[in-house]
């Protein structure tokens, strides 16, 4: 997902495709519309700039007025007398550089969790990208905010610094499981005259994942119980409902004695 900031002139942009995902190119004009996650519009038939076939893009300098949060864009473009129109949105968010910040050093410590430092052996070719470990880390602060026994609303901006390290725990199993699977499907047995070839890396992953998520179950459940004792707000006052008696005869008063 593309990430802009205040104040900043960012370029958001779009690709039209045949249904063989070749480029085509609209044969007239191509427009598109900006609106917020609560239906606002921002930027209403703006008109894109052509760069290459098939390729539109428009520059945006988000300002004060602009919330942080997600934004969509449609594109639509004229086509021979049709208009082309989009199911789903470019989808991209304007952020809080305090919220980019920390997400900046928390993809710096799962990757070297992930032995992905190209100092540190050469992994760095697992995700060359920041984007799959950014998914990872909004994976796991969902886990954290929806683990019992209380829902919170944090997002990376607000996350209390002691437990950064249970929402890098969370990014870290998500990569493995997405290693995981990706190796399932590279997965193959090659056999020639007695010599065989046996390509199986998901195995291993599930193993450390699992070993992993064991540790991780525990340390949420403790840790989201350690938070919610930290900030519980008791309304009321607590008293017995429990009486006990001044006196014996008070206490037997309307007992009957049966011979």
């Amino acid at each position: 997902m593309q990430i802009l900031l205040r104040n900043r002139t960012e370029r958001i942009w779009t690709e039209f495709k045949d249904e063989n995902g070749v480029s085509v190119q609209p044969s007239g004009s191509v427009y598109v519309t900006v609106q917020y996650q609560d239906g606002s519009i921002m930027i209403s038939e703006a008109s894109a700039t052509h760069s290459i076939v098939g390729r539109y893009y428009l520059d945006i300098s988000p300002n004060a007025g602009w919330r942080y949060g997600y934004y969509g864009a449609w594109w639509r473009a004229d086509n021979i007398l049709l208009d082309i129109t989009q199911d789903i949105p470019n989808v991209f968010k304007l952020e809080d550089p305090k919220e980019s910040i920390i997400k900046g050093v928390m993809v710096e410590r799962v990757r070297s969790s992930l032995y992905m430092h190209s100092d540190m052996g050469g992994f760095s070719n697992k995700f060359p990208r920041d984007r799959e470990l950014l998914d990872y880390l909004q994976d796991s602060l969902n886990w954290w905010n929806a683990h019992p026994p209380a829902i919170t609303f944090h997002d990376f901006s607000d996350v209390p610094t002691p437990y950064y390290s249970i929402i890098e725990q969370g990014a870290t199993i998500k990569a493995l499981e997405a290693m995981g699977i990706y190796e399932a499907g590279k997965h193959f047995i090659y056999n020639d005259n007695g010599i065989s070839l046996t390509r199986d890396r998901s195995i291993k992953y599930q193993a450390v994942f699992g070993v992993l998520l064991q540790q991780y179950s525990k340390s949420l459940k403790e840790m989201r119980t350690k938070y919610a004792l930290d900030h519980v707000r008791i309304l009321g006052i607590f008293s017995s409902t429990t009486g006990f008696p001044r006196s014996l005869s008070r206490a037997l008063r309307g007992v009957s004695k049966f011979s």
